[in-house]
């Protein structure tokens, strides 16, 4: 089952994190009862504490249980079976004083053969970094032997017995562990990439999605979370339709007596005397604007996912050096000086009528409006990192807060700074040319320079070549 990258993560997250806990548990778990001989059938005791404490004293019980149920030619295969590293620290000697694997006896493992017989047939003793156990016992067959251990003080020697006597044990521990772990974290995140992926439909545009069914067999909760989420779903689709259709019916109702008032305002105009020519003049700039403020509410594409039928195409270095052109004369009342940076050959863009047009008209007059008198606006046409064709508008302005760079983009967004100050706009511009350059498979971006002002970057899919 292939799962989405951030589901991956959030998968070996979980997967990983009980897999570790259950490791931890089952490694630490055997480390004590290794290290303590705590057991079933183990025990804590001062006896054992003072006599068969430290790893030579569990490596000689472990010799000695093993030895006592064989005869003399088991055991003495047996030794010889052993890790090197085990050996080097067991001497078994038989009743003639000869070692079972015939190995010379050092002298200070010889010394402690006279400590032990069967009246004491076990004693210990640590001498420099080394602590030795002596034992005398008797195989099956009869055979007495004598056992003398000298580990080292260290640990070392501990450590390699758990890993010879658990490595199977762990080994299994953990495959079915990772096993167990593997299904409860898959168990639990098919649940996340079911919100994940209804949650994105959503975002989509997409309200006909319903998870109910799918978390009807899950426990209660999550039973009702699908519900829970199906409401929700509902409730804020006809929240959103009905906001939709208020604005839309609203502007629909407006226009009517708007048109009346307009004509009306004509005739006035024509009648009037030069007393009341300026009054009309300024009720004459509010009606339009009213009438560009329902235009832009009525042009408003309902999602950012609506689909166009981009049926002709624009050459777009050309189209843009005409509305910067025509721009020349709204920035010389201001004193603004328009620099077009063409760096781009004749390329051609799909589009659908002239829906570009008003993008970068409201991109170039929206920097005049908002830049410094006596700057410059700055227009450049070049190729983005992904070969696309890149339009770049900055102005000289008081910019934006970092944190409002997209929200301006969205309908009716003001941020009651310097730019809405200074602006007679009502906020839809920006939020009309985002979504026409959406449906043109574009991009666009605001971000503020380094001294002062913003940079609107617009980016679109250059045609294919027939």
């Amino acid at each position: 089952m292939k799962l989405p990258l951030s589901l991956s993560r959030v998968y070996f997250k979980v997967f990983l994190g009980f897999w570790l806990v259950m490791i931890t548990m089952l490694l630490g778990s055997n480390v004590i009862m290794h290290f303590f001989s705590i057991g079933p059938d183990k025990h804590l005791s001062s006896q054992e504490e003072e006599y068969y404490s430290g790893p030579g004293g569990r490596l000689m019980r472990e010799v000695v249980s093993d030895a006592v149920n064989h005869d003399l030619v088991q055991v003495t295969h047996g030794l010889q079976s052993m890790p090197e590293w085990a050996t080097q620290y067991v001497y078994l000697i038989d009743t003639e004083g000869k070692d079972l694997l015939n190995r010379e006896i050092p002298d200070r493992v010889f010394r402690f053969l006279r400590h032990i017989d069967e009246q004491s047939p076990f004693f210990r003793k640590r001498i420099g970094s080394e602590n030795f156990y002596a034992r005398q016992f008797q195989l099956m067959d009869g055979t007495q032997l004598r056992l003398i251990v000298a580990a080292p003080e260290n640990n070392i020697l501990g450590w390699r017995l758990f890993i010879h006597n658990f490595w199977h044990i762990l080994l299994l521990d953990i495959l079915i562990s990772g096993a167990a772990c593997y299904y409860l974290a898959r168990y639990i995140t098919r649940d996340i990439q079911t919100l994940k992926n209804a949650t994105q439909q959503i975002a989509d545009g997409n309200w006909d999605i319903h998870i109910a069914e799918e978390f009807c067999d899950r426990p209660g909760e999550l039973a009702e979370l699908g519900r829970a989420f199906d409401n929700m779903a509902v409730k804020l689709q006809k929240s959103m339709l009905e906001q939709k259709r208020l604005i839309k019916d609203v502007s629909h109702e407006l226009r009517s007596p708007l048109a009346r008032l307009q004509v009306a305002l004509a005739i006035a105009q024509q009648r009037a005397n030069s007393e009341i020519t300026d009054e009309l003049d300024r009720i004459k700039a509010a009606a339009d604007y009213l009438n560009d403020v329902i235009s832009d509410i009525l042009s408003l594409p309902v999602t950012e996912q609506e689909s166009w039928e981009l049926n002709d195409v624009v050459e777009l270095s050309s189209l843009v050096t005409t509305i910067v052109n025509e721009s020349q004369d709204e920035a010389s009342l201001k004193q603004v000086s328009l620099n077009l940076t063409n760096n781009l050959p004749e390329v051609l863009v799909n589009t659908r009528g002239n829906t570009l047009v008003g993008v970068f008209d409201n991109i170039i007059r929206n920097a005049i409006r908002y830049t410094e008198s006596d700057s410059t606006v700055t227009i450049a046409l070049e190729y983005s990192s992904q070969n696309n064709p890149q339009i770049s508008v900055t102005d000289c302005g008081p910019g934006v807060d970092d944190k409002h760079l997209d929200d301006i983009f969205e309908p009716f967004f003001r941020t009651d700074e310097a730019r809405d100050r200074k602006s007679g706009g009502f906020g839809l511009g920006l939020a009309i040319a985002k979504r026409t350059v959406l449906h043109h498979g574009g991009t666009i971006k605001a971000r503020n320079n380094s001294t002062r002002g913003l940079t609107i970057v617009v980016t679109l899919p250059a045609a294919e070549e027939i």
